[in-house]
């Protein structure tokens, strides 16, 4: 897989409270989150996004070494073809979400405009949409001019996982060139 680490989630289940300092490698990755007595196993792919393949108790072992609990693979990104008559479908992806009431990291990411040390921080955002049969959710922090894209596939797995990743203080981000550019374009 390309580049393995771990990141730790100990201040629980709310927004980093510092700018994204850490930067994700070029290719594939992979790394894991330990958050409270979990260990979440991400896989990011090359020009697709971020999705959790794995989920494990959280034990002082390697990483390699975990028996995981719950094991999903990658969503395929292929468009669906609809079939000859079955017309009568509305959507191509699943479309149940029950989570937004437990995704605070991504409401506080839209909205803070602060962070703990006083400093102004401008509120980040993110975009659904749909690429194939999968979730992607695009989170976009302009403050430092950095997204991540996260991929599932239902909905309430992808911001899961945008959610689990705005909680890390350390989590991996990518040079966003659309708002470096505009971020520079400001400052003239």
């Amino acid at each position: 897989m390309g580049r393995e680490w771990t990141i730790r989630a100990d201040g629980g289940y709310v927004l980093h409270r510092r700018r994204p300092c850490r930067y994700m490698p070029k290719g594939n990755a992979r790394f894991y989150i330990l958050f409270e007595n979990r260990r979440f196993r991400l896989d990011k792919w090359a020009n697709a996004g971020i999705c959790v393949t794995a989920l494990g108790p959280r034990r002082r072992d390697v990483p390699g070494t975990v028996e995981w609990v719950r094991l999903w693979e990658r969503p395929t990104m292929k468009k669906k073809a609809l079939q000859a008559g079955k017309n009568d479908a509305k959507h191509l992806a699943a479309l149940e979400s029950t989570l937004f009431s437990d995704l605070l990291p991504i409401l506080e990411h839209c909205a803070l405009t602060q962070y703990d040390d006083g400093d102004q921080r401008l509120p980040g955002w993110l975009t659904i949409k749909t690429q194939g049969a999968a979730w992607v959710v695009q989170v976009k922090d302009p403050d430092a001019g950095l997204s991540f894209t996260s991929i599932a596939d239902t909905l309430d797995k992808a911001l899961g996982t945008a959610a689990l990743m705005l909680a890390c203080d350390e989590a991996p981000w990518e040079v966003d060139p659309w708002l470096s550019a505009k971020k520079k374009a400001g400052k003239k």
